[in-house]
């Protein structure tokens, strides 16, 4: 039997290259007329220039997706692209954390030695989300004429509340205040507006052109956001809830894709590193408390890794609800400026299947603003799950 440390000698080192973003546009707005494998497929060959590539020398493709029409939406971006008919391409539905579980599959693929170069992130369009009826014969089936809007992710017995309403159980668990969740949207649009004014993102977002316009910008950042105007939206949840649409998180369109590789394909093909991926973790909780996520697949990441919080220069929680962040914060002695310090996705959105990738890409961003070399990206998960990667900043 092999010992841990011959097993771990065997592994392939992981890298990331780097990647593109599109803008994320609103439901209904910017992005309303891109399918989201078109989306991809411009991704993919700005990427391959960006980094004087030829297709041929990509592995596989890996996106993940949430509400599309279903199929293999990762086969059709490929295929949309002009790829060559041999490279395969998956589609991976872990839901908000569909993304980063993509790139988490890539790497395993390089480590074990199956791949060499590997293209992954996701892709959504929250725009285009068809409408899904269950099957007469299903004992969920409501009528003809009855849509479901979301999957189930739980057994009733146990719960299967949407993810908002999670929200306002944590919020309600750990005495987290509306007051506070308000006032970190605040600052997280606030973080987006300067990061915007400071051009901070410009070389991961890649235009798009939609007939005589240029599509540069995301759609969701506020700013002229207040506490005052926080203050007006109404709860969602129940008439004194917490949750209002100020403090969660709209619905969004975009894509998002990395370029990963092997030690030897980055030898082959001389690129250079911004990266070095170090490993991941997913975690199951209870459905009701699934914005927990976060709290609980870093706590696994860092034992596992044998590192504490104040080793970490960066970290990214997906900002589906701005309680996510503070119920991170009262797990984690942390300072609250090194968490998703270019602004979350309270104000730049969250496209489902493309935000594992989008957060890896900011905390690159980040890592590389305040010249830190360990970062956390990190997710909750519908159905009570969590999602968390470590990435060290390679420098000269």
């Amino acid at each position: 039997m092999l010992t841990e440390e011959i097993v771990m000698h065997n592994l392939q080192r992981v890298y990331i290259i780097g990647g593109l973003r599109t803008p994320i546009g609103k439901t209904g707005g910017a992005l309303k007329a891109f399918l989201p494998e078109q989306l991809t497929a411009h991704l993919m060959n700005e990427l391959l220039e960006k980094y004087n590539l030829s297709n041929n020398c990509i592995d596989e493709l890996l996106l993940g997706n949430c509400i599309g029409p279903g199929g293999n939406i990762a086969r059709l971006s490929l295929l949309q692209a002009g790829w060559p008919l041999s490279i395969p391409a998956s589609t991976i539905d872990f839901q908000c954390g569909s993304g980063l579980k993509a790139i988490e599959i890539a790497a395993s693929l390089i480590q074990s030695g199956n791949h060499d170069m590997i293209v992954a992130g996701g892709a959504e369009s929250t725009s285009l989300e068809p409408n899904k009826q269950y099957h007469p014969n299903d004992p969920r089936f409501q009528g003809a004429d009855v849509f479901y809007k979301r999957a189930q992710f739980s057994p009733l017995s146990l719960g299967d509340p949407d993810m908002i309403q999670g929200a306002e159980n944590v919020a309600e668990k750990l005495a987290i205040s509306r007051e506070a969740m308000d006032n970190w949207a605040v600052e997280s649009h606030l973080r987006a507006v300067q990061t915007k004014q400071a051009r901070i993102l410009q070389n991961i977002i890649c235009p798009l052109q939609l007939e005589e316009k240029v599509i540069d910008e995301d759609e969701s950042i506020r700013e002229t956001v207040s506490y005052k105007l926080m203050q007006r939206a109404r709860a969602v949840v129940k008439s004194n809830g917490k949750l209002t649409p100020g403090n969660s998180c709209l619905t969004h369109d975009g894509a998002a894709i990395i370029l990963m590789a092997s030690e030897r394909a980055m030898k082959k093909y001389r690129l250079c590193a911004e990266a070095e991926y170090l490993g991941s973790s997913s975690v199951g909780l209870d459905p009701n408390l699934s914005p927990l996520g976060p709290v609980f697949a870093v706590e696994k990441l860092l034992r596992q890794k044998q590192l504490s919080i104040s080793q970490i220069d960066a970290i990214e929680v997906n900002e589906a609800f701005a309680v996510k962040v503070l119920a991170f914060l009262q797990k984690y002695d942390y300072d609250s400026k090194k968490i998703n310090s270019l602004g979350g996705a309270l104000a730049y959105g969250h496209p489902y299947g493309a935000s594992g990738a989008i957060i890896i890409l900011h905390l690159l961003e980040a890592l590389k603003k305040n010249n830190g070399r360990k970062g956390i990206a990190t997710l909750g998960v519908a159905g009570g799950q969590g999602i968390a990667a470590l990435l060290e900043r390679c420098v000269e």
